[in-house]
């Protein structure tokens, strides 16, 4: 499992937000900051430009793949790994909420695997608030997730479904000219996912996840590099700021792709391909450690931005 995360992604209606200050009345002298446009910054985006998110997607398995692993190491559930679902009772614009959004899908994926029904339900509604808010419920059939949801045996439909509803969701943004908001959802989602299994191997010492993580530099790279198509937003430059603090940490790890010799070996009805390359990861545990804490500060700092 080189890469973890599934993607649940949003649309929304753009809003405008003002940043800056006024003066009090009495200085005529006193400087008026100009208004933030936030409807004209992204009408000016290339939206060719961000059609590489796809690629990013498209390397992603999923966070349920990912939660399955840990639960077949016999590692316990942990609720305090989860955000809250209290955090989008502070995220009053639709950037935050699709930030959010990434977040709790993460968590609802861990959730279902670990088969935390009542908990399940609590962030599948958090999620259908947002979906609502965002004016994408259309994207969802919230009756079948809530189904797949509370039975175990159907994780590969709720896989299906979710990363049916993100293709869905992703080529309306590009229709719509907002692609910034499947940046900001694919960012949630792998940010808590990563943040879920270095978490893990901290508190389990558990080695076995060391190339999972180190794996995850090729697409924090690709990220960073198209949330600087958004470079100039002061929310996407908060975010950005985070974000290479973890390319720091991640600065340290190498990852070569070795040729090797590609064979196919025959075991009665039993077929197995052996490629003809090999990624090689290199990651001490200095930079493992490293990686942990950056990767706590960074989600903790994204989720209260």
């Amino acid at each position: 499992m080189k890469n973890f995360i599934s993607i649940i992604t949003i649309i929304a209606v753009f809003s405008l937000f003002l940043f800056g200050c006024t003066g009090d009345g009495e200085d005529s002298n006193t400087k008026i900051e100009p208004t933030f446009d936030e409807l004209a910054f992204f009408e000016g985006i290339d939206q060719t430009n961000v059609t590489a998110i796809n690629e990013v997607v498209e390397g992603f398995s999923s966070p349920i793949e990912m939660a399955a692993l840990m639960k077949n190491y016999h590692i316990p559930f942990s609720k305090d790994y989860m955000a809250s679902t209290k955090i989008i009772d502070d995220y009053p614009t639709n950037l935050k909420k699709a930030i959010g959004l990434g977040i709790l899908s993460a968590d609802l994926g861990y959730l279902n695997v670990y088969e935390k029904k009542t908990s399940m339900i609590d962030y599948l509604l958090s999620i259908n608030n947002l979906a609502g808010d965002l004016r994408v419920s259309q994207f969802f059939d919230f009756q079948t997730l809530k189904k797949l949801v509370t039975t175990s045996d159907n994780i590969d439909s709720l896989m299906f479904l979710s990363v049916n509803s993100y293709h869905q969701i992703d080529a309306y943004f590009r229709q719509t000219k907002r692609s910034h908001l499947s940046v900001l959802s694919v960012t949630g989602v792998w940010l808590e996912s990563l943040y879920l299994i270095t978490q893990v191997a901290n508190d389990n010492e558990f080695k076995n996840f060391k190339d999972q993580i180190g794996s995850q530099k090729e697409l924090l790279d690709k990220l960073v590099d198209i949330m600087n198509i958004y470079e100039g937003h002061p929310y996407f430059d908060k975010i950005i700021v985070e974000f290479k603090k973890l390319q720091e940490a991640y600065s340290g790890v190498s990852i070569e792709v070795v040729k090797t010799e590609g064979r196919i070996e025959i075991t009665g009805d039993i077929v197995v391909i052996y490629p003809d390359e090999e990624t090689i990861i290199t990651i001490s545990d200095e930079d493992l450690a490293e990686i942990i804490k950056v990767t706590a500060k960074t989600r903790n700092a994204i989720i209260g931005l």
